[in-house]
């Protein structure tokens, strides 16, 4: 049975865990390297859970463990100007193609910061999948941001992710922008 419930401090490894291994499902969490590691939790993951915690949801297993989760930044203003002071240092020292992705999400989601002021990762265990567990992670989010008075949410998908930009469609979301390798999706909640 997959529960549905805000984000906890206790759930940090597991939802960690998650993100590691849907890079790439046939990495495992603990044989990734750990300085790869660290670019995709400070790109994808650790902003949220630590600075936004309160818009943060996860799909757990009967253990109570994350399997799944849904994370945003309810203000891409804010989480630019944070993620700028406190993150992006961590991978200043990085090759330039991977601070490229930083600079490169950032750009993304600012470009329709004004009519899509939150973003979102969300990100599921293969295992737990194809079940309406990411619809039901997007509905506590929509439920969430709309009672905040949050008007739009957008996202960045792969190019390649045809499973998930066909999902996106199917929940309402819109292409916004075509990018070389991927594309910026939107999704009006007020």
């Amino acid at each position: 049975m997959i529960n549905i419930r805000p984000y906890r401090e206790t759930d940090k490894y597991f939802v960690q865990r998650v993100c590691l291994q849907t890079v790439n499902d046939d990495i495992v969490f603990e044989g990734l390297n750990r300085v790869n590691a660290e670019l995709f939790l400070t790109l994808y993951n650790d902003y949220y859970t630590e600075q936004e915690p309160q818009n943060c949801f996860v799909c757990t297993n009967e253990n109570d463990e994350a399997v799944g989760y849904i994370i945003c930044s309810d203000n891409v203003k804010r989480w630019r100007k944070v993620f700028m002071k406190e993150y992006f240092p961590r991978i200043r020292h990085r090759k330039l193609s991977e601070k490229l992705m930083g600079i490169g999400e950032i750009a993304a989601h600012s470009l329709f910061a004004c009519r899509y002021p939150a973003h979102l990762h969300i990100d599921i265990l293969k295992d737990y999948r194809g079940n309406g567990t990411g619809t039901r992670l997007m509905d506590a989010l929509v439920a969430h941001l709309k009672e905040n008075g949050v008007r739009g949410v957008q996202l960045c998908v792969d190019g390649e992710n045809v499973r998930g930009i066909n999902f996106y469609k199917r929940y309402g979301f819109k292409t916004l922008f075509n990018f070389i390798k991927g594309r910026a999706m939107g999704f009006r909640i007020l």
